[in-house]
């Protein structure tokens, strides 16, 4: 049984991970992780969830989005078996698409389902999962989301992630409309090891549009060789 550590995006409840926990090979075990839904920056967050992980040479890390950052701080300060990282960064994304995202109102008023279509979910995303994202989001104390914006905003773990020996594989959303291409560059620059891109279609929210093709390329890159 090979267990993984699921770390969630901006909203951080783990609540989105639904689909993609139960879509999960058989000899996977998932841990989901809920961040404090309180305004902390990555470091103090680092701290606060550190000791409940159990993180260990067999654990496996998946972090989307805002949690890539926390997720390659994790692996610096411990081994694991690998890490995998889902439409992330290591400094702030930087694109036309992210500066235009209305985030200030997303904070205090219900998110529009063509805003969550357009940066989240994709176009064509069903209407449950629209909605999902929309009310999740909004389960989020403003605050709480003002904050980890700022914390993306000033980002840096360049050092942190070459610091990290663990296998790494990057998965890529192609309609990505969040995440720029140069983000996984700077990902790749900054590791001190080979990193696996795997580029699938999908939107940001990959691990939810499009959750059994992301457990096939996590199968192919990182369950399978260790099975070997």
């Amino acid at each position: 049984m090979r267990r993984i550590v699921l770390l969630p995006g901006l909203d951080g409840t783990g609540a989105l991970f639904d689909d993609f926990v139960r879509a999960a090979p058989a000899a996977v075990r998932c841990d989901v992780v809920s961040l404090p839904q309180e305004p902390l920056g990555y470091a103090q967050l680092v701290e606060r969830i550190a000791p409940r992980l159990q993180l260990g040479p067999d654990t496996i890390l998946l972090a989307e989005s805002f949690s890539g950052p926390l997720a390659i701080l994790l692996a610096e300060r411990q081994r694991i078996a690998a890490l995998v990282l889902c439409n992330t960064f290591v400094t702030p994304p930087r694109s036309r698409a992210f500066a235009a995202l209305p985030l200030a109102p997303l904070f205090h008023l219900p998110m529009p389902a063509v805003v969550a279509r357009w940066f989240f979910v994709g176009r064509d995303a069903p209407d449950d999962l629209v909605e999902r994202v929309q009310a999740t989001v909004a389960s989020v104390p403003p605050a709480v989301l003002a904050a980890r914006v700022s914390s993306v905003s000033s980002v840096d773990v360049v050092d942190a992630l070459a610091r990290c020996s663990a296998p790494i594989v990057y998965l890529r959303g192609t309609q990505d409309h969040l995440v720029p291409e140069a983000s996984i560059d700077a990902v790749v620059r900054a590791a001190s090891v080979p990193v696996s891109v795997v580029r699938l279609p999908g939107p940001h929210l990959l691990l939810q549009a499009a959750p059994e093709a992301a457990w096939r390329a996590i199968e192919d890159a990182v369950l399978e060789p260790q099975a070997a």
